[in-house]
């Protein structure tokens, strides 16, 4: 859970973000991103990724044949991402744009076929999530798929005090270097449910507190 807080801190420095985030996790946070990719995406889809940071799931991404929208509040990490997917040859399979989740309104209704994101609905308001999860569903065609990744609340006593013996120091320590937070997300099932959306598969991490969820737009 340590590598979701320190993730803060790279994206101050956005070029190191990527060996940074691969060294804290030991390769989890890339493999989470195939994993996501490789079962919710395929050749022809057109795809959308919330908060797609240095470009590295949208790459994976247009790479099975997908073409992919993906926007982020930071032109510092969008600035690595362009780099890096005119280096992988991409630039025709890729758009990359600076706006937030307030943005997504103006996204056409029943355009894409995945919305997919990982480490982002933690970083957002209450508010937010439930705009963006609602402003998800409209955008996905008919049986379209949300993909998401990200920190989650524990459900039980016990794994909470774990969960927050560790994550308040780093809180504390991210906070005062880079005057931002994250907060593990609660009930994300829930309300992706209430955004209209069937949940298809859920795991969750041996502490409770990274969640993989999919679902699908009826």
């Amino acid at each position: 859970m340590s590598s979701y807080i320190y993730m803060k801190i790279l994206e101050s420095q956005p070029h190191r973000y990527d060996k940074g985030i691969a060294l804290m996790s030991l390769g989890s946070a890339e493999r989470c991103k195939r994993k996501l990719v490789e079962e919710n995406v395929q050749p022809g889809f057109r795809v959308l990724e919330i908060g797609c940071g240095t470009g590295t799931m949208a790459i994976l991404a247009a790479r099975r044949g997908a073409e992919v929208l993906g926007f982020d509040v930071s032109e510092a990490m969008l600035d690595v991402a362009r780099g890096k997917i005119r280096e992988a040859g991409l630039s025709h399979r890729i758009q990359v744009e600076e706006m937030g989740v307030s943005g997504m309104d103006k996204l056409a209704s029943e355009s894409f076929d995945v919305v997919m994101s990982t480490l982002v609905f933690s970083e957002l308001s209450g508010d937010e999530r439930v705009y963006a999860l609602r402003h998800a569903y409209r955008v996905l065609k008919t049986g379209g798929r949300l993909a998401l990744a990200d920190e989650a609340l524990p459900r039980t006593f016990l794994k909470r005090a774990l969960h927050g013996a560790v994550r308040i120091p780093l809180l504390i320590v991210t906070f005062a270097l880079t005057q931002t937070t994250t907060s593990a997300v609660e009930g994300l099932r829930e309300l992706v449910a209430d955004a209209g959306f069937r949940s298809e598969r859920e795991e969750r991490s041996s502490l409770d507190s990274f969640l993989y969820l999919v679902a699908t737009k009826e």
